[in-house]
Order: C-alpha cells, then structure tokens, then sequence
C-alpha cells in the first residue's frame, strides 16, 4: 500500500476563512507566505496528524525559501517529528531555493511544473543535489506532451500525475496512469466537478474516475505517495480529510 500523504496546498484559503477564487491563487500563496510562522505550522501539522495522516507534501508556500533560515528548519523538523509527519514532497518545481529547503527539511523530491526554459537547469540540479524533480502537468493535455515535459525521463525527471487537472482537460484518468506507467513517481488524487473547469470536490463526487485511477496505479506496480489534494474556494478541506484518506485507502485495497 503506497503512503497516503496531506498535500498542505490544501489549505490555500486556510488564513482567508476559507474562502478565496482560484484565479487569485497568487495573492492566497502570498498571504500564505506572511502568515506562516512557527505557531501557524505547528498548527497545521496538528491537525493534519489527528485527520490520521504520517505524511505530508509540504506546499512551498508554507516554507517559503526567503524565510526559512537553519534555525527555522530545526524547528520545523522538531515540529514534523513531533506529530510523526514524514515530509514526502515539496509542493513547488525545483530551482536553487527550493532545492536549500529540501536539503533543510529532509524533502526527497519535488512536485510541480517544469518549464521547458528551465528544464535543462533542473536536470543539472537534481543530478547535483538528488533531489527528484517531478513535473506537474497542467495544461498538458495528451500523453505525449507529459512525456515532452520530462525529457521522457531524462535523469531521472518523472512526473507528479495531478489527476484533477487531468479531468479539467478531458483525458481519461485511468487509461493516462495505464500508458505514462513508471514514468509516474508522484500523485496528486484530486477530483474535479466537471472537465474545462477547475472546481475541486470530494474524491468521487466529480468526473475523474478516482478508483479507477489507482486500479490502473496498482497495476504498473506504483509504489510511490499518494498524496490527496483539494483546494476549495468555500469549505474546509480538514472537514473531510478524514473520510477522503479511508476512501484512497478502502479504493486501493479493492483494486484488482
């Protein structure tokens, strides 16, 4: 069974009550940025640990490069250790800065989008430092173009499925997971309302087949994290964290 992982992303809207529009993403990582301290951390890691969780995937805006000193780091890993979170991923593309953080944090890989100007510089880097960078696809909406964005696996680049946004582009989940097989080393389980879109609901209450999803993952023989996320623009995502992580759990045991 793959470790079930937090993607703390989820909590985008957590500093405005929970309420924000997804085309203000930015203004929320901001926000975040500002907010995050060592209490607001400890905060977070509290709750994710007592919704069951032992992993988190740590969005790059809750450890924000231009503040996380050495010291800050130490207290950061005491707070992880703390409530037992491995910290599994970083939520954000590779580059120097977030590369120091992994180092700091103890943060084997990376989850987010690779441009195609930086992605000979993100090869070096993770040869340099093994980090493992995975690309998080987007827009991409065809198979070939993921397999593009990673230099078909170059180095060991690979990509971070995000099966929400493959709903927002109308692919068929399971049968992308099928034919991207060990390309794949990260995933992103959201589920989406409906294709063209980007409105994140309940895993099984949109129009990606979730369970089919990790059919088709345990099929190729993944053995990476599953890592939920869900990025509401109107509810509290720990209201459910529970019940989603035993939905994952209860789909992957069932897949045959």
């Amino acid at each position: 069974m793959p470790v079930i992982a937090f993607n703390t992303a989820n909590l985008v809207a957590r500093f405005s009550g929970y309420q924000f529009e997804l085309a203000k993403w930015w203004d929320q990582h901001l926000l975040t940025v500002e907010k995050t301290d060592e209490k607001a951390f400890e905060s977070i890691c509290r709750e994710i640990a007592q919704c069951g969780y032992t992993a988190v995937e740590l969005w790059v805006a809750h450890i924000d490069p231009e503040r996380m000193t050495p010291q800050r780091a130490q207290t950061y890993k005491a707070i992880l250790a703390e409530y037992a979170l491995k910290p599994v991923a970083l939520a954000g593309t590779l580059n120097a800065d977030t590369a120091r953080v992994c180092q700091l944090l103890d943060i084997p890989m990376t989850a987010g989008g690779i441009a195609p100007q930086t992605l000979d510089a993100v090869r070096a880097l993770s040869r340099q430092t093994g980090i493992r960078a995975n690309h998080e696809n987007h827009p991409e909406n065809s198979v070939q173009d993921m397999r593009e964005k990673i230099a078909f696996g170059a180095d060991g680049l690979g990509l971070a499925v995000d099966t929400g946004w493959l709903g927002t582009q109308g692919m068929d989940a399971p049968k992308t997971i099928s034919e991207l097989g060990t390309l794949i080393k990260h995933v992103h389980v959201k589920d989406v309302k409906a294709a063209g879109g980007h409105e994140t609901v309940p895993l099984g209450e949109g129009c990606v087949d979730i369970a089919g999803v990790l059919r088709e993952l345990k099929a190729i023989g993944y053995d990476g994290v599953l890592s939920w996320e869900d990025e509401p623009e109107d509810r509290n995502p720990f209201e459910i964290a529970i019940e989603m992580r035993l939905k994952i759990n209860a789909w992957w045991e069932q897949a045959n």
